[in-house]
């Protein structure tokens, strides 16, 4: 028998940064984050939900983020599509912290991988809410929010204005936290993702 090589261990392969970052804290899982390609979105993004994911990922927590194309938050089939390949890609078990102007893409996939995945949402505010909508456009948004946000294992508001807002879409007062966009609100995030 020929000899064989030895085994040059572990490659680093620099299309997947994530790799290094597991090497440096095998402690922590990787935090996916879900949000629109702000150059790509109809609107503005928010800042609530990266203000929270740039505060974890100073810390010690690991943070993959996907920017999901499309004319958020009024998406067309092709978002729809991206938004399901995106989690079709994500580890069973994986925390998936999903920016609420991110729902209308991914409401279908939140409900075929709720079981799957383990969903948090940050909702900086209803968009069912939004002044420029029409009465069928906001009715629409509305069941599609509330949907998708029932199946979150956590739904996190910037204030209690916006918390009293989104429980008044029928979801369970305990699911619903107030969590502020700093250093103070990421520590809380992570107790809640440790819990």
């Amino acid at each position: 028998m020929p000899p064989c090589a030895a085994d040059p261990g572990p490659r680093y392969d620099a299309a997947r940064p994530v790799l290094k970052e597991a090497l440096a804290m095998p402690d922590r899982p990787v935090l996916h984050h879900l949000s629109p390609d702000p150059s790509l979105a109809g609107r503005p993004a928010g800042t609530y939900g990266q203000t929270l994911v740039d505060a974890l990922a100073a810390g010690d927590w690991r943070v993959a983020q996907t920017a999901l194309p499309g004319p958020y938050p009024r998406v067309d089939q092709s978002a729809i599509l991206a938004a399901d390949i995106a989690l079709t890609r994500l580890p069973d078990g994986a925390w998936v912290l999903v920016d609420g102007l991110a729902l209308p893409g991914l409401a279908g996939g939140i409900a075929a991988d709720s079981r799957r995945l383990r969903f948090v949402a940050l909702v900086e505010r209803p968009l069912w809410r939004d002044p420029g909508l029409t009465a069928d456009e906001a009715t629409a948004l509305r069941n599609l929010e509330q949907g998708a946000l029932a199946l979150m294992r956590r739904v996190l508001v910037p204030s209690p204005a916006v918390a009293t807002e989104v429980a008044a879409l029928g979801l369970p007062g305990e699911s619903v936290t107030v969590v502020s966009p700093d250093g103070d609100g990421a520590r809380r995030l992570a107790a809640l993702l440790d819990a």
